[in-house]
């Protein structure tokens, strides 16, 4: 058997691999370490390596060498007393203000027992600064620093007035408190931010999931885009076993979103490509851009940073890029893997939940089909045989119940046609679905409905265009049965974004000085997502229902 002999350059390596070893070691153990323990343990650390130092060389001036040595050791008492009884209190309490009190205090004594401003326990403050600014962040930093340069302002004072100044010994210790305190406190600023930012991260709205993409991706990114401070987002994915999917553009309060079935599209800009370690991320969205003219994207190119973060999931992979102006923080990257990871954790959620939905409402259907509709028709054929053996007078109102089972039936229908397997998603023209339902509606309420559809065809979906029924019916409903109306008149008006439906009548009107909502129909509208205003005529009653268009591209 070979023996293999370990090269030279293997001894580099060898030689580092203890020290990166202990660094690792050492860097867990301080962040597993809590910090009130870490603070007493230094505080500890100090007192006796000060001990240490004025019995190797005693200070000066020798006459307060006694009373020094006794400060350092009830000093160091106090400081090992509260590592085996620390304090009950939170980490950030006021309380422990006072014992960060008794540190500066004690530094403060014993450098004016030894030789003032040049006396070596100077170097304790520091470790004053450090402490509070572990506790309150910036704040404690700041506040540490003022203690520190008011204990060399009183010990130094005497110093100073006595004619054998040390003044520039004075004007660099007050500058090195400044710089630490300084640099302290942006780290401990930082930190805060942070800290917040995650815990912001973390609250996501709990209507994180809509009815449709566009509610919930417009709730996920508006979060997202706050965390952030106001950065422009662009997520797309695609499904892992087709060359499918879409892109969400959200910038200024404003989603764009653009279905892609181009299998080019997906071959120049496949997600696995942005895997959140591409530099040129910038050059990558700048790409995205050009091939997306459906999206119009407002970013300035000389002010920005651009961060990557890719995600999987069973069914789709994509990519999220956060477009951050001014001064980006450091942990945006860091930020942008979290919400990549929860965007393709919501993208599989809500394709479940779809799913449950359709499953659900497909079973709905055939149930419906099976036993309501069937029973319908033949109660219909039933009065339809008694009909034929009654007076002329009776045979009327036996017709008028007709029309109305004939009108279940019908909206049964479409309930069931439009949930039918392989058929979600048809679309529908109002010109061609409409006047069926509405001559049902002129003869049950006995009124006349006008229909305007302007210039150019309207297509919704189906499940739209049965809601859209159900709202045109309750309206007739109340303007007949509440207002006494005879006409009924309707227009749609349909905008890039919006399908406006107007309702009026010539009915009695509102009544009273308050204008009132329809409760059943407030709350349809409300769960389309859409805003529904009443208005006074004269006569009559109207209404102005303003639905949003969530069509896919198929």
């Amino acid at each position: 058997m070979a023996i293999t002999q370990p090269t030279r350059n293997d001894a580099p390596a060898r030689a580092h691999r203890p020290a990166k070893e202990f660094a690792g070691l050492a860097r867990e153990w301080l962040l597993r370490t809590d910090p009130e323990r870490l603070i007493c343990l230094g505080r500890v650390i100090t007192a006796a390596f000060a001990i240490l130092a004025i019995y190797l060389d005693p200070t000066r001036p020798n006459s307060l060498l006694y009373e020094s040595r006794v400060v350092l050791g009830l000093y160091l008492l106090l400081a090992i007393a509260l590592v085996i009884f620390p304090l009950r209190y939170s980490f950030i309490s006021p309380v422990h203000l006072l014992i960060h009190g008794i540190d500066a205090a004690v530094v403060g004594w014993l450098t004016f027992l030894t030789n003032e401003l040049v006396s070596p326990f100077f170097s304790i403050l520091p470790f004053v600064i450090l402490a509070m600014t572990m506790r309150w962040g910036l704040k404690g930093a700041a506040l540490g620093a003022l203690i520190a340069l008011v204990v060399q302002l009183v010990v130094g004072l005497p110093d100073l007035l006595d004619g054998d100044a040390e003044l520039n010994v004075f004007i660099m210790r007050s500058i090195y408190f400044v710089l630490v305190a300084a640099t302290l406190g942006y780290f401990g600023a930082y930190r805060e931010r942070s800290r917040q930012r995650l815990a912001q991260l973390a609250q996501w709205p709990p209507g994180a999931i809509g009815e449709d993409r566009v509610s919930w991706l417009s709730i996920l990114l508006e979060h997202a885009s706050g965390v952030l401070g106001d950065a422009h987002l662009l997520v797309m994915w695609r499904e892992q076993e087709f060359e499918s999917g879409c892109v969400a553009y959200w910038a200024n309060g404003t989603l764009q979103l653009a279905d892609l079935r181009h299998t080019d599209f997906w071959r120049r800009h496949d997600p696995d490509h942005y895997d959140g370690r591409d530099r040129r991320s910038g050059e990558a969205l700048n790409g995205l851009f050009a091939d997306l003219p459906q999206i119009h994207a407002n970013t300035d190119q000389s002010d920005r940073k651009v961060f990557s973060a890719a995600f999987s999931s069973v069914r789709y992979r994509g990519c999220v890029f956060v477009v951050s102006f001014a001064n980006a923080a450091d942990d945006t990257k860091d930020l942008s893997q979290i919400i990549a990871t929860r965007v393709g954790t919501e993208l599989e959620r809500v394709a479940l939940i779809q799913a449950a939905r359709s499953e659900g409402r497909m079973r709905l259907a055939r149930d419906l089909h099976d036993s309501v509709l069937q029973n319908l028709t033949a109660a219909r054929l039933k009065l339809k045989l008694i009909g034929e053996g009654i007076p002329d007078g009776a045979k009327t109102q036996l017709t008028e119940v007709g029309s109305l089972i004939l009108e279940q039936q019908q909206c049964v229908r479409k309930f069931v046609d439009e949930n039918r397997p392989g058929e979600e998603g048809n679309l529908a023209r109002l010109e061609q679905q409409l006047p069926e339902f509405l001559e049902l509606l002129r003869t049950q309420w006995n009124c006349a409905i006008d229909v305007s559809h302007g210039p150019t065809p309207l297509v919704v979906p189906r499940w739209m265009l049965y809601e859209i029924m159900q709202l045109i019916s309750e309206a007739a409903s109340n303007a007949v049965r509440h207002g006494r109306a005879t006409v009924l008149r309707i227009a749609f008006v349909r905008t890039a974004e919006l399908l406006n439906l107007e309702i009026t009548d010539n009915g009695t009107g509102i009544s009273g000085e308050q204008e009132m909502k329809p409760l059943s129909l407030s709350q349809r509208v409300a769960e389309l997502g859409g805003k529904l205003a009443v208005c006074r005529n004269s006569p009559g009653f109207g209404l102005k229902i303003a639905l949003p268009l969530k069509l896919e591209v198929r």
